[in-house]
């Protein structure tokens, strides 16, 4: 008996009616089953042959991809993204009649949500005048979305943004990246020294103030040498300093006059802005012995020492 065929609809989905005069042939009735999977995501697979075939019916299956199946309902799962022409063929009379249909399925990688696998910066020790450069390992689907923020009130949407931190401190550095899949975040924490001048480590001496005969008092002179001691301080806000007071030679109360001047000293750089932890002071009484600065009157000074 000449077999009656239907043609596979586009969207993989077969149906018809039973046409006259097929009464015991197998005929396609309908082949039903997902266009589009992820990888490793199960589908089922069905279909269906006219109500008066003769019995019995098989059905067997094949995929695409080596696998078979056998029966008129199938779940299928693909391994690797790709396109798979499924086919069906439906046999009865012991194989003497048959019929076959073809689908495809379209296998895409399953959603990868937004994950960062590390955050990074291209400079562990910056300063207050280091710009620092950020980025981080992540993955997930395009498109990417980066939240940046630098712990001080400035944020970045760039993926690789680079900040430079006005102020020496601890901060924490957090970024969030998202897609329509998800999100993750991860934080970073930077410690910010102040810059300072390349001469400071290499500092060795400062300017002297010197005193009037039994005097404690800064002179015009005296300030102007310790302005320049200011402003090296500013440059290099690590250094620290010990103030040595002392008197010359006939100078009355040389200790406590010593003691004083090292103290003036110390308050003429709290008043200009030096934080006092910086700053310590010792007087050291009468100056005795040669000195590299001529005359008497050169024992009657205040001494700033560069400390490391």
């Amino acid at each position: 008996m000449k077999a009656c065929r239907l043609p596979l609809l586009a969207l993989f989905v077969i149906t018809a009616a039973v046409l006259a005069g097929c009464a015991t042939s197998v005929e396609m009735v309908s082949m039903e089953g997902p266009e589009r999977l992820e990888s490793n995501q199960s589908g089922t697979f069905s279909a269906m042959v006219n109500e008066d075939a003769d019995q019995p019916v098989s059905y067997d299956w094949d995929f695409g991809d080596g696998s078979t199946a056998s029966g008129a309902s199938a779940d299928h799962s693909f391994a690797d993204p790709g396109t798979y022409s499924v086919t069906v063929t439906a046999s009865n009379r012991n194989g003497k009649a048959s019929m076959s249909e073809s689908g495809t399925v379209v296998v895409v990688p399953p959603p990868v949500p937004a994950q960062i696998l590390a955050v990074l910066s291209n400079n562990n020790s910056p300063d207050t005048q280091s710009a620092v450069e950020f980025s981080a390992n992540v993955r997930g689907d395009a498109p990417l979305t980066y939240a940046w923020s630098f712990g001080e009130g400035t944020s970045s949407a760039a993926p690789q943004p680079t900040h430079t931190f006005m102020e020496a401190g601890s901060y924490t550095v957090s970024l969030e990246v998202s897609n329509v899949h998800g999100s993750d975040s991860r934080t970073l924490d930077v410690m910010v020294t102040p810059w300072e001048a390349a001469y400071c480590s290499d500092l060795a001496e400062m300017n002297a103030a010197f005193f009037e005969r039994n005097s404690s008092v800064l002179t015009d002179a005296g300030m102007q040498a310790l302005a320049d001691n200011l402003d090296i301080m500013r440059e290099c806000p690590s250094l620290h300093v010990r103030v040595e007071g002392m008197a010359g030679p006939f100078e009355r109360n040389a200790q406590e006059l010593s003691d004083d001047r090292a103290r003036a000293v110390r308050d003429y750089y709290a008043e200009n802005g030096v934080v006092a932890s910086r700053v310590t002071t010792m007087g050291l009484g009468q100056a005795g012995g040669g000195s590299k600065k001529s005359g008497a009157e050169q024992f009657r000074r205040a001494d700033t020492i560069p400390l490391r």
